[in-house]
């Protein structure tokens, strides 16, 4: 890889699954250069709207013409190494369980080298943008999901 090809912050490598590239920025990180805990949830929401993008928004409708939205229910992180400023990983990201109203979707950043640095799993649901209440997913997005998911289960 060349150093033009390393002059990024964080770009799409694959949309099968969605994996995202990303560089630690200097900012990032704390006094000691180790990635302040928070940056952390915004690595994960990063790659959800990369998610969102190509799956959720991909044809019509998107989430917008239907009048919907998808906030975060829970989120979780399990940390298996640090990160430092100019670190280079890869956030990929599957699905999970699909329910009626919100879906799991399961982010593992890796190393170039493959080591697993942090796992996280974040739970959108499904809410009409007008009375911020919950919906059943609608037939368009589920059935996105569900291909999404079959694609890469075999």
């Amino acid at each position: 890889m060349s150093e033009a090809d390393d002059d990024y912050t964080e770009r799409l490598v694959s949309r099968l699954p969605v994996t995202v590239r990303r560089r630690v920025l200097w900012g990032e990180c704390d006094p000691a250069q180790v990635v302040y805990t928070p940056r952390f949830s915004d690595y994960l929401i990063a790659a959800f709207l990369w998610f969102q993008r190509i799956i959720l928004d991909a044809g019509a409708p998107t989430l917008a013409d239907a009048n919907l939205s998808t906030p975060m229910k829970a989120m979780a992180l399990e940390f298996h190494r640090t990160l430092r400023p100019d670190d280079i990983f890869e956030m990929t990201v599957l699905i999970g369980d699909i329910r009626s109203r919100t879906f799991d979707l399961d982010v593992t950043a890796r190393t170039p080298a493959g080591e697993t640095l942090f796992i996280g799993r974040m739970s959108p649901i499904f809410i009409n943008r007008d009375q911020f209440k919950g919906v059943e997913i609608p037939s368009p997005f589920r059935e996105r999901l569900e291909y999404y998911r079959a694609a890469l289960s075999g």
